[in-house]
């Protein structure tokens, strides 16, 4: 088993360096290369916001698929959304340039990359709930040590060579994204296989996942059944809303305070390299604190780096507030996972993931992009932060009172 375990860890190490590389590209470098494109601010925001619109409407949908589908593995339907997200990238890449063309697939290139996140977090989860260790806070620290990596050297790449060059990046390393999914695929023991749930009834072909013979709850009675989580998701909402504003914007933000594109991937590389001590000690800082106390904290930290990027004289501050990365997103991202996996049913755990992947990204993403980028240009960066800023201590009060404390103890033990 413990052979098995470090199989999984090393092949979704890969799959989340590999992913979160490409988001880097394509995602955080965003403002980048769509200015290069002509776009304003407005646009920019327009763009990422109805892509985490349209995220909003496909994670739903694939989340009830994969839990009531018997016919593809969630393993395959990743795969299948990868293809997808890499062919409408070439075409981004060979077809003339037009305004429109170039909204139209930047916004489906993102919203399937946002779609396919959550289902990254199903398939570990489902290994986990199998009593198989593998380490996934270690694994999403990679990720987020690769996807600083990839900040520093875009930032250096786009000030040497111009910001046409994502687009190349993003197509090479896709292929390896493509290929971690392929590879992420074991077999299980029979014995492991006896430690399911009864009322679960997940069936396997060669270490592919295959979801529940059990009915899902449907959408509108899933946010019925679990009242709680769904102002959770409010307030979950609310902290990354603070959270997509720096991360969209951080190029505004980094030259209101006399940065270029250089001190943005310096910046943004600090942050990710910072998740990986708090992800990869998540595994046993699991077992000593509970799940609800731990995005509580985490909201909490949200607020502090809203406050010092907010109030950041230069860039020397703003890389200060990136440290607070270490206890905010580094730990809330792990333990909001394992909180959706502790109180959900079976049935429901993908589609409890997806909504949460719909808060952090679609709902947030979308309000954040719209709003920014408006307020950009009519009011100006620290606007804009403050906005965020109240909005992020708003979400730490309905987290802390919406977290089912009850639920995930018993689910603890």
């Amino acid at each position: 088993m413990e052979n098995l375990a470090k199989q999984l860890t090393i092949r979704y190490a890969f799959l989340q360096s590999t992913y979160w590389v490409c988001q880097c590209a394509i995602y955080s470098f965003a403002a980048v290369y769509l200015h290069s494109k002509n776009f304003n601010n407005v646009q920019i925001g327009i763009v990422l916001a109805l892509a985490a619109i349209l995220s909003i409407i496909i994670q739903p949908l694939v989340g009830a698929f994969a839990d009531k589908t018997k016919k593809i593995s969630l393993r395959h339907i990743v795969i299948i959304l990868m293809v997808i997200v890499f062919i409408l990238a070439f075409l981004l890449y060979i077809l003339p340039e037009s305004f429109l063309l170039i909204s139209i697939l930047y916004i489906t290139i993102n919203a399937i990359s946002f779609t396919i996140n959550p289902l990254f977090n199903s398939l570990a989860l489902y290994y986990l709930d199998k009593g198989i260790p593998m380490n996934y806070g270690l694994a999403r620290g990679l990720g987020s040590v690769s996807f600083a990596v990839m900040s520093y050297l875009l930032g250096y790449f786009v000030n040497r060579f111009g910001a046409e060059i994502l687009l190349s990046i993003f197509l090479i390393c896709y292929s390896f994204t493509i290929l971690s999914a392929l590879l992420f695929k074991v077999d299980i023991p029979e014995s492991a296989s006896t430690d399911l749930n009864p009322g679960s009834k997940i069936s396997l072909t060669q270490g592919d996942l295959e979801t529940q013979v059990d009915a899902p709850t449907g959408i509108f009675t899933f946010f019925i059944k679990y009242k709680k989580f769904t102002y959770f998701l409010i307030g979950t909402a609310l902290i990354y809303y603070s959270h997509t504003l720096i991360n969209t914007y951080l190029i505004n933000i980094i030259e209101h305070v006399g940065g270029n594109s250089t001190d943005m991937g310096t910046s943004l590389s600090i942050a990710a390299t910072l998740e990986l001590p708090a992800m990869a000690g998540f595994t046993y800082l699991i077992k000593k604190v509970k799940c609800n106390k731990l995005v509580t904290v985490a909201a909490f930290f949200f607020l502090v780096k809203a406050i010092v990027t907010w109030i950041a004289p230069n860039v020397l501050m703003v890389n200060v507030s990136q440290v607070c990365q270490l206890l905010s997103y580094a730990i809330f991202t792990p333990a909001s996972v394992y909180y959706v996996n502790d109180i959900m049913e079976d049935h429901d755990k993908v589609k409890g993931q997806a909504m949460l992947g719909v808060a952090c990204v679609g709902i947030a993403g979308s309000i954040a992009n719209i709003t920014g980028g408006k307020i950009l240009d009519t009011l100006g960066v620290s606007d804009m932060l403050m906005l965020g800023t109240i909005a992020t201590a708003i979400g730490l009060i309905i987290i802390y009172l919406s977290t089912d404390k009850k639920i995930a103890k018993a689910a603890r033990q």
